[in-house]
């Protein structure tokens, strides 16, 4: 048989045997992978870019949420929690104090906020044998205690003739984006010194024998690099550690810096008073109460 002859002769390839051990059928998946490979290459980068995506869109969802339970804008009701991150205790609130003066009573309430994320802002109503006699809308800042007052309401003649009540409360979590160190922000924005504080009571009025006048006088001074349209302030009487007496005066147009002389009287025996708490009562989270003055920001 010739070279030529032996060329033109069909190959048998079921007969072939590599001595190598490598058998026909793993040739020609070898030969079948590489002829398909760009095309696997092009499906497995597919699959990465949907896993890529996949992942982006889960993250962007969950940062989302994040951004947004932490809006201070955003309120949500004390009942229907909308996630662990919002989840609250409910406000302390003490019972009821009447202090009979007269024909007139002053109610005190104290309240306490036990969260230090969340501010409260809630509806509130002081009720006697059925009938409203003093209702509105109030706020407890993150981690404080505050007295909620309705003074010169219609005699009452015991504590038990009295209610208080809370409704609507929606909480509003503090953006720790926007203010890292809540104490700070709170300092900076309620830097009050209050000195020169004298309280006397008792006071017969000359017009009348009948009348005792209280009197106190203090000075207060704004510490802050604020301004504020108002700056109500809660006058708290203890004898020994037992609120005693309430009452409330508001500083008008306070400016940074500024130190106002309050002098103040008011009807009542309130014998035995010897410490005197005078505690701003101020929501320094509405931007409303900023005075700004002369085309300048003060928030």
């Amino acid at each position: 048989m010739s070279k030529g002859e032996n060329l033109n002769k069909d190959i048998d390839l079921k007969n072939y045997e590599d001595l190598s051990g490598v058998s026909l059928r793993e040739m020609n998946f070898g030969l079948w992978l590489s002829e398909n490979r760009q095309k696997f290459l092009k499906i497995f980068t597919v699959l990465l870019i949907l896993l890529c995506v996949f992942f982006f869109v889960l993250s962007s969802y969950n940062l989302f949420i994040y951004f947004m339970s932490d809006d201070p804008n955003a309120q949500i009701s004390a009942a229907v929690p909308t996630s662990p991150r919002q989840l609250t205790d409910d406000l302390r609130i003490a019972p009821l104090q009447v202090f009979v003066n007269g024909d007139k009573a002053d109610l005190a309430v104290k309240i306490a906020n036990p969260n230090d994320k969340f501010m409260a802002t809630f509806k509130y109503c002081f009720t006697a044998a059925g009938n409203d006699l003093a209702c509105g809308q109030e706020f407890i800042l993150p981690a404080a205690e505050k007295y909620i007052l309705a003074l010169g309401q219609s005699a009452i003649s015991s504590q038990n003739g009295a209610n208080f009540s809370v409704s609507d409360i929606f909480w509003q979590r503090i953006n720790a984006h926007q203010i890292p160190d809540w104490n700070a922000f709170f300092t900076e924005r309620l830097n009050f010194s209050i000195g020169e504080t004298a309280f006397s009571a008792g006071t017969k009025n000359q017009l009348s024998d009948k009348i005792s006048l209280n009197h106190l006088s203090f000075a207060i001074q704004n510490q802050t690099a604020y301004s504020y349209y108002e700056v109500p302030l809660n006058i708290l009487l203890f004898s020994g550690s037992e609120l005693v007496g309430v009452n409330r005066y508001v500083l008008e147009n306070f400016s940074a810096g500024a130190r106002r002389e309050v002098r103040m009287s008011w009807a009542g025996d309130l014998a035995g008073v010897n410490m005197t708490e005078i505690v701003p009562d101020l929501n320094i989270m509405d931007n409303q109460v900023y005075w700004k003055y002369q085309g300048g920001a003060t928030n």
